[in-house]
């Protein structure tokens, strides 16, 4: 038998490379699609009320109530929403920060179930210093038909002080977001202007 000799051609370079392409396309898709998405969640709407400013989510949900001026809450949020409070709080000459936050601390205990303060401390936000108490509270349906659990919620409010007013700007997260949230309410807050 005679030895047969296969043809052989060298690879192109479109078959030499293809691998490569589509692994710097795959990349290329994902990279966009990613700045896609944060656009699309860091995406703001101005607010503005009594000379208080802020750059609040879009889409968020704005309540209005009469001891606010802004109360917005993340609409597509399951169970309880992520919410920011901006509070205009009236205060007497010379009151220190420490007395604001204990008003606002006795006012919450009223209003939340099972309100615990975790800390308080003086703090910088953006050159502007702070005052701010972490806390814990429950969320439960007002409806008792319902077999709805009850939700640990954290808190977080940041009082500014403001030539004969203070202005509390509170961050509200269930448990299992409040980590994971932060980042979102705290480039929230460096657009607070008063």
């Amino acid at each position: 038998m005679a030895n047969k000799t296969i043809p052989t051609t060298a690879p192109s370079l479109g078959d030499r490379y293809a691998e490569l392409t589509v692994i710097l396309l795959t990349a290329i898709a994902l990279i966009a699609g990613w700045v896609f998405k944060s656009s699309v969640e860091n995406r703001s709407v101005p607010f503005e009320s009594m000379g208080i400013s802020a750059q609040v989510p879009a889409g968020w949900r704005q309540i209005q109530t009469e001891d606010e001026l802004l109360h917005a809450s993340d609409r597509f949020a399951t169970g309880f929403g992520t919410t920011y409070l901006i509070t205009e709080i009236p205060i007497a000459s010379g009151a220190e920060p420490g007395q604001v936050a204990s008003s606002l601390n006795l006012k919450r205990a009223q209003e939340l179930d099972s309100y615990r303060i975790l800390s308080q401390e003086s703090v910088n936000v953006g050159g502007r210093e702070a005052f701010k108490t972490s806390y814990v509270f429950v969320v439960s349906d007002p409806n008792v038909v319902r077999d709805v659990l009850p939700k640990v919620a954290l808190g977080a409010d940041y009082i500014f002080m403001d030539e004969g007013k203070a202005v509390a700007v509170t961050y509200w997260a269930s448990q299992e977001n409040y980590e994971a949230d932060f980042a979102r309410f705290y480039r929230f807050l460096s657009t607070v202007k008063f």
